[in-house]
């Protein structure tokens, strides 16, 4: 985000004129070729001025899609939600934070210069957002992207680097842990990226041999990860790779088979998304794909922050690439 130096750089003006004129002290006697100049500058760096966020009673909402208890279980959400925090709190930009036990505050409170929104909304949860606050950034998954702006990860590229990481290691077997999700009032079935990607790699591609009964999902949690991995181990024969669609999910299935006696556990790989804090730490430590949640976080605010200062009708969707971090919990399949 532009700066009052950066500008100083660029017209060579002293940082306390420009400030004074930014935030249109009139006390200040400059040329009106000067005050033009500097406002020019700020405008074609998009500097958002404090004086925006000057009164006490307007702020920045931050939503949370889940309920505060639940983001205490949620290492990504808690981290997403902490990443758009700090980065308002570094620029001084008061927020409150809005949580799914107490959504309807959104639509009381009058101050709102615009919404950060964590995680998967419906299209119908964003229309209603959209008529209380018209600057609207959705992060993590976009409910439409022909309206919206949005920063999300991508998910689909993410899988494909996975599956094209397992061919390389030699597994042709993989099988898929998941999460199923509900959105809006109407608890309506969310089908994830992820599982989908998967599925469609897995068919497509004639190097694979596709088993769907060895692609399930639950929800989004460590439980799931070793209860679904415990079910699988019941069965004869194994993939010799799983993808999990979150670290949780995916240190579930570690410990599922690290409670496991039969000796085949140590023939099977398991990977992940998010890189989460733990990830590094699991035994064996857990190849992931890595999504860079503070930069989501940042991306997000700045997004926003531009939106305040410039509105745009045509929607700004950011993707952030993601990243294989390999590490002891992928084994090579030797010919």
């Amino acid at each position: 985000m532009a700066t009052i130096k950066d500008i100083s750089k660029i017209t060579g003006y002293s940082l306390a004129t420009i400030s004074r004129v930014l935030n249109e002290d009139d006390s200040i006697k400059v040329k009106e070729s000067t005050r033009s100049e500097i406002l020019k500058v700020a405008e074609d760096l998009s500097y958002v001025s404090k004086k925006k966020f000057s009164k006490r009673d307007e702020f920045i909402g931050i939503v949370q899609w889940i309920s505060s208890d639940a983001e205490i279980e949620d290492p990504y959400y808690h981290s997403l939600r902490l990443s758009v925090e700090s980065f308002f709190v570094k620029e001084k930009i008061p927020t409150k934070i809005y949580y799914k036990q107490n959504f309807e505050e959104i639509f009381k409170d009058k101050n709102l210069l615009g919404l950060v929104c964590l995680g998967k909304f419906s299209q119908d949860q964003a229309a209603d957002f959209k008529k209380v606050c018209k600057n609207l950034v959705f992060v993590d998954y976009n409910p439409d992207e022909k309206i919206y702006h949005s920063v999300v990860a991508d998910l689909k590229a993410a899988t494909e680097d996975l599956l094209a990481y397992l061919k390389k290691m030699g597994h042709r077997e993989i099988g898929f842990i998941g999460g199923r999700e509900r959105l809006g009032k109407t608890n309506s079935l969310f089908i994830d990226i992820r599982e989908k990607t998967f599925e469609e790699i897995m068919l497509a591609d004639d190097y694979f041999s596709y088993n769907p009964i060895y692609k399930r999902s639950r929800d989004f949690d460590a439980k799931t990860g070793y209860d679904l991995m415990a079910g699988f181990l019941k069965e004869e024969n194994l993939p010799t790779a799983f993808i999990c669609a979150s670290d949780s999910l995916a240190m579930g299935a570690l410990r599922a088979l690290g409670d496991e006696k039969n000796s085949r556990k140590e023939k099977i790989s398991i990977v992940g998304y998010n890189d989460i804090g733990l990830a590094a730490f699991t035994n064996p430590a857990l190849t992931t794909a890595r999504i860079n949640i503070r930069e989501m976080g940042e991306m997000a605010g700045m997004l926003l922050t531009y939106l305040l200062k410039k509105p745009s009708s045509s929607p700004i969707n950011i993707s952030i690439k993601t990243e294989i971090i390999e590490r002891e919990s992928v084994f090579k399949i030797e010919d």
